[in-house]
């Protein structure tokens, strides 16, 4: 009989034993992305997301066939750029004269279809790119958007 107890018990050992181990490195494994760090863990770059940066809006004189007309310009520029605010805080009096002398070189009719929206957008686009490059400005703008654009 002592024979049988010591058998049954070196086999309930045996079997703790195997599941205590079984359980450990289920453990160890789940929590391996946790303890390890490094290659295991999950880390994607953030993208950088486009963020849109209203600008002032502008009152300009436009030239007509017999009087002057008055152009109001309300723009958002958007770039992915970082600290783009203060950039822009900085670059704003080259940013408002540039898209003026712009915008004033512009006859009436220009301003006034509505199919020219697209190109203006996209010469204002290379005219302030241009214009930081220029300042040394570290911002690089994506788009040009006209907010609001109203001609009298």
């Amino acid at each position: 009989m002592a024979l049988q107890n010591s058998s049954i018990s070196k086999k309930l050992f045996w079997i703790f034993a195997i599941l205590l181990w079984s359980g450990g490195l289920f453990w160890a494994g789940w929590q391996s992305p946790t303890l390890i760090g490094g290659p295991f863990v999950n880390q994607q770059e953030q993208p950088d997301v486009a963020r849109f940066y209203p600008l002032d809006r502008f009152v300009i004189s436009v030239p007509g066939d017999n009087t002057p007309h008055y152009l109001l310009l309300e723009l958002a520029l958007k770039s992915r750029s970082q600290n783009v605010s203060a950039t822009l805080q900085a670059a704003d009096p080259v940013v408002r004269n540039s898209l003026m002398k712009m915008f004033s070189r512009k006859h009436f009719d220009q301003l006034n279809d509505a199919n020219q929206l697209e190109g203006l957008q996209n010469e204002a686009l290379l005219l302030l790119s241009e214009v930081m490059i220029e300042n040394q400005f570290p911002l690089e703008i994506d788009e040009v958007l006209f907010t609001r654009m109203v001609i009298q």
